[in-house]
C-alpha cells in the first residue's frame, strides 16, 4: 500500500512540472585526450546533462541565458569531465590569465566533488576560459579552504558558438569510501561575465551560500582504486645575499631535501619531509601595530597551508607561525623535518603534525633551542555542519647548554549541533600545562554560543573565558586573558531578484561587553552597520558605533582607564573583474581619549588578459592618545603616523609562466610629549620569475632588496641584495 501510494506521489510531482536531474559516469578503457576541445569519440559512451542551469546570482531561480553540456567518464586512473558552454555573444568573452588559484574575473566553470556523499564535506576543480585552474575544498565545519592544491589536467578552448573543457580529475588526489558501488555529491557552477550570472545545475538558495547538502548526486562510479599514489617532491635552493655594510659582503647558502606524500588509502595520506622546504617566496608586508600583542602573521608555506581548516583548534591553541619562526638576529629557525597525517573515515576527519625544528646560535651563544612540535585534532561529523573534535597541542625544548627542559601541553573538546537547518550551538573547553607554572590552576578556556540563521535573519550571541594563567603562546597564539567576552549580533538580508539596479542589501547591529568576573570593565560597545551590492558588482558599505568607558589592564604599570566616544566607517567598491578596479575605506574613531583615523585604498589595472597592475596605499594617524611612556616613566600623549605604499605588477607568458614584481615603501612615526619622536622607514622589493615547466614542478628565481635609512639623517643607503632560486619536481609513483 506505502509503495502504491509513493508511485502516485512520483506521478504527481512529475505531472506538476518536476523532474530529478540524472548524473552518470560511465566507465571506460580508454581515456579521452584532454585538449579542451570534447570531439573524441569516446565522449559518446558518456550520458549527456542538458539541463538548464539555475541562477544564483543576480536573479536566483531564474534559467541561465546560455546553454550547459555536460559529460563524465572514468577509468581505473581519474574522473574525466566534459563541459561545453554555449555562448550567443563570444566576441564579448572577458579573457584573463592569471596565476593558479587567482580570484576569476572573467568566464568560468567548475565541478563540485562530495566524494562521501556526507552532505559536509567538498571538493571543487573550476577553470576560466583561458585555463587558469583554481581547486580547494569547502567544509560545513571548517569552511572554505582555498590551500588545498592538486595537480589534475585540463584544457580549454573557444568558438563562435561558445567555448569548452576538459578535465583529468586523478582520483589519486581525493578522498572516498572503499565501497565497491559508490554515490558521490556533485554541483556544476558556470558564470557568464557580460551578464553577471553564476548559475548551478543543482540551484542554491537566494541567501548567497552554498550549501552541500542541495547537490545532486553522481552515480554509476564502481570499483574505484583502492589507495592513493606516492608522490615525490626532491628540491634544490640556493641564494646569495650582498650586505654592503658587512666584512663578508657576499653570503652564499644553499639546501636540498625532500618531501613525500603516501596515499595510505582512498581516505588518508602521510606527508614525511627531510631537510624540508617550508620557507616562503614572498616576503611579509610590513603592518602598523598599535596593540599590546605581537602581529598575527598569515601563514604561506605549504607544509602548513593543506589541510589548515582541520587544524584551526579552539582558542588558537595551534599557530603555525611559531614553528619556524624568525629568531631575535632576524634568521628563519630551521625546520629539520616534519610528518602530518591526514584522512577521513567512517564519519570521522584526523590531523597529526610533528615537526622538528634546529638550534639558532649567534657568536657561539645559542638564541633559539631545538624544540619539537605535535598537533593533534580528531572531529566526529554527524552531517551538515554538526561535530564533537578533540584537540591536542605538545611542545618540548630539551635540556640544552644551560637551559632546562621545558614543554607546553594544551588540549581543548568542542561540538556544534545544528537543529533544522536554522539552529546551531556550540561549545568548547580547553587548558593549557606549562613547565614554568608551579601549579596548574586558572588555566582553563571556555565558549558558548547560539545562532540562528534563514534566508533573511541571522542571530547569534556568545561568549568566551580564558583564566588568568591559560597560555597557549609555546604553539598557540593567546591575548587578553582573565576576562568573560560576551557579544550579541543580529544582521538582516535582502536580495532584490529583478532589480535593474539592486542585487542585494543588508543591516548588521553588534553588541559586545568584555569584564573581569566581579572587577573592571575591559571593553563595551555597540555598532551599526549597513551595506548595499549593485548588479553591476559596485558595492558601498558604512556604518556607526558608540564605545563605553574601560579599563586597559595593559598599559602602563597599572593600567588605564579610557572615556567613551563614537566611530565611523565608510567602505565602497567597483567591480573587481573590469579592467579598472578601485576601492576606499575610511574609518574615524575616538582613541584611548584621544583620535584615530585612517584610510586604505586602492586600485588594480588590467591593460590586457595577461597584465595587472595594482597599488595598495595606507596611511593611519593617531593623536593625543593617552598612553604610558617608558622612556620616561610617567604618563603621556602620544601621536602617531604611519604610512605604506604596495605596488605589485605581474605579466603572464602564459598560465605556466609568470613575471611579477612586489615593493613596498612604509614608514611609522611616534611622537610622544616627553620624549624625542621616533622614526622607523622601510623599503623593500623582489622581482619574481615563476614556471611550472611540467604538473607540480616548479622553478622559482627571485631577486630582491631591502634599504633601511640611516637613523640620524633618514636618507635610504645601499641596500642589501639577495638572488635566490629553487626548483621542484613532482615525481608520482
Amino acid at each position: 500500500m506505502n509503495k502504491y501510494i509513493f508511485s502516485i506521489i512520483l506521478l504527481f510531482m512529475a505531472g506538476a512540472g518536476y523532474s530529478q536531474i540524472t548524473v552518470q559516469a560511465a566507465r571506460v578503457d580508454e581515456a579521452p585526450e584532454i585538449d579542451g576541445i570534447p570531439d573524441d569519440d569516446i565522449w559518446e559512451l558518456a550520458i549527456p546533462v542538458n539541463e538548464d542551469f539555475i541562477q544564483h546570482r543576480p536573479d536566483c531561480g531564474e534559467s541561465m541565458s546560455e546553454r550547459t553540456e555536460i559529460r563524465l567518464l572514468f577509468d581505473d586512473r581519474a574522473l574525466y569531465v566534459a563541459l561545453i558552454m554555449h555562448d550567443s555573444h563570444p566576441e564579448e568573452f572577458t579573457r584573463i590569465i592569471s596565476p593558479r588559484d587567482y580570484n576569476f574575473m572573467s568566464e568560468w566553470i567548475g565541478v563540485w566533488l562530495d566524494t562521501f556523499n556526507d552532505d559536509n564535506n567538498a571538493y571543487f576543480f573550476f577553470t576560466n576560459i583561458e585555463n587558469v585552474q583554481q581547486d580547494g575544498r569547502l567544509c560545513e565545519v571548517g569552511g572554505w579552504d582555498m590551500n588545498w592544491d592538486a595537480v589534475w589536467e585540463s584544457a580549454t578552448a573557444s568558438s563562435d558558438s561558445g567555448w569548452t573543457a576538459e578535465y583529468a580529475i586523478p582520483f589519486a588526489v581525493l578522498r572516498y569510501s572503499d565501497d565497491t558501488e559508490q554515490v558521490w555529491g556533485v554541483n556544476i557552477k558556470r558564470t557568464i561575465s557580460r551578464t553577471n550570472e553564476s548559475a548551478f545545475l543543482f540551484p542554491m538558495g537566494d541567501d548567497g551560500c552554498i550549501h552541500i547538502r542541495d547537490f545532486g548526486e553522481l552515480h554509476g562510479l564502481y570499483n574505484l582504486p583502492c589507495a592513493g599514489q606516492i608522490e615525490f617532491r626532491p628540491y634544490i635552493a640556493g641564494k646569495i645575499k650582498y650586505i654592503p655594510d658587512a666584512e663578508d659582503e657576499l653570503e652564499p647558502w644553499g639546501n636540498a631535501g625532500l618531501d613525500c606524500r603516501i596515499g595510505i588509502s582512498t581516505n588518508a595520506s602521510l606527508d614525511l619531509t627531510i631537510n624540508p622546504d617550508f620557507g616562503q617566496i614572498e616576503a611579509d608586508a610590513d603592518e602598523a601595530n598599535l596593540s599590546h600583542w605581537e602581529t598575527f602573521l598569515r601563514e604561506k608555506r605549504p607544509f602548513f597551508l593543506e589541510g589548515a581548516d582541520l587544524f584551526d583548534l579552539p582558542f588558537n591553541l595551534f599557530y603555525s607561525r611559531r614553528i619556524g619562526a624568525v629568531a631575535p638576529n632576524g634568521e628563519i629557525i630551521p625546520i629539520l623535518g616534519g610528518a602530518k597525517l591526514t584522512g577521513a573515515s567512517g564519519g570521522y576527519r584526523f590531523g597529526l603534525l610533528e615537526a622538528y625544528t634546529g638550534r639558532v646560535s649567534e657568536d657561539g651563544g645559542m638564541l633559539e633551542p631545538v624544540a619539537n612540535y605535535s598537533v593533534g585534532r580528531v572531529i566526529r561529523e554527524f552531517g551538515d555542519g554538526s561535530f564533537i573534535g578533540t584537540s591536542m597541542t605538545s611542545t618540548d625544548i630539551p635540556q640544552q647548554e644551560d637551559q632546562d627542559y621545558s614543554y607546553g601541553r594544551s588540549g581543548a573538546l568542542d561540538a556544534q549541533i545544528r537543529i533544522a537547518d536554522l539552529h546551531t550551538l556550540y561549545g568548547a573547553f580547553g587548558g593549557t600545562w606549562n613547565s614554568y607554572e608551579s601549579e596548574w590552576s586558572d588555566n582553563l578556556a571556555y565558549k558558548g554560543s547560539y545562532s540562528f540563521k534563514n534566508e533573511r535573519l541571522n542571530c547569534s550571541t556568545g561568549f568566551s573565558y580564558r583564566e588568568e594563567n591559560f597560555n597557549a603562546n609555546m604553539i598557540g597564539y593567546t591575548t587578553s586573558i582573565g576576562d568573560v567576552n560576551s557579544w550579541a549580533e543580529m544582521g538582516l538580508f535582502h536580495p532584490f531578484s529583478g532589480n535593474p539596479t539592486l542585487q542585494d542589501a543588508w543591516t548588521n547591529i553588534c553588541y559586545h561587553y568584555d569584564q573581569v568576573p566581579g572587577g573592571e570593565i575591559t571593553s563595551r560597545g555597540i555598532w551599526l552597520n549597513s551595506g548595499v551590492s549593485f548588479r553591476n558588482r559596485y558595492y558601498i558599505e558604512g556604518g556607526i558605533g558608540y564605545r563605553g568607558s574601560k579599563f586597559d589592564r595593559y598599559e602602563g604599570p597599572d593600567g588605564a582607564t579610557y572615556d567613551p566616544g563614537m566611530s565611523w566607517n565608510f567602505y565602497c567598491s567597483t567591480d573587481s573583474r573590469k579592467k579598472f578596479y578601485i576601492y576606499l575605506d575610511v574609518n574615524c574613531s575616538t582613541y584611548r581619549n584621544g583620535t584615530n583615523r585612517s584610510l586604505w585604498t586602492g586600485l588594480n589595472l588590467k591593460p590586457a588578459p595577461h597584465v595587472s597592475i595594482e597599488a595598495d596605499i595606507e596611511w593611519s594617524t593617531t593623536s593625543n592618545a593617552l598612553r604610558y611612556n617608558w622612556d620616561s616613566d610617567a604618563w603621556d600623549t602620544r601621536d602617531t603616523d604611519w604610512k605604506s605604499l604596495e605596488l605589485s605588477c605581474s605579466y603572464m607568458f602564459n598560465t605556466d609562466l609568470s613575471l611579477s614584481l612586489v615593493s613596498q615603501i612604509s614608514r611609522f612615526e611616534s611622537d610622544y610629549g616627553l620624549s624625542e619622536a621616533s622614526e622607523s622607514n622601510d623599503h623593500w622589493m623582489n622581482i619574481l620569475l615563476s614556471w611550472q615547466f611540467k604538473p607540480g614542478s616548479m622553478f622559482y628565481f627571485m631577486a630582491g632588496e631591502n634599504a633601511d635609512p640611516d637613523e640620524i639623517t633618514g636618507e635610504y643607503g645601499e641596500p642589501d641584495f639577495t638572488v635566490f632560486s629553487k626548483l621542484t619536481w613532482f615525481l608520482p609513483i
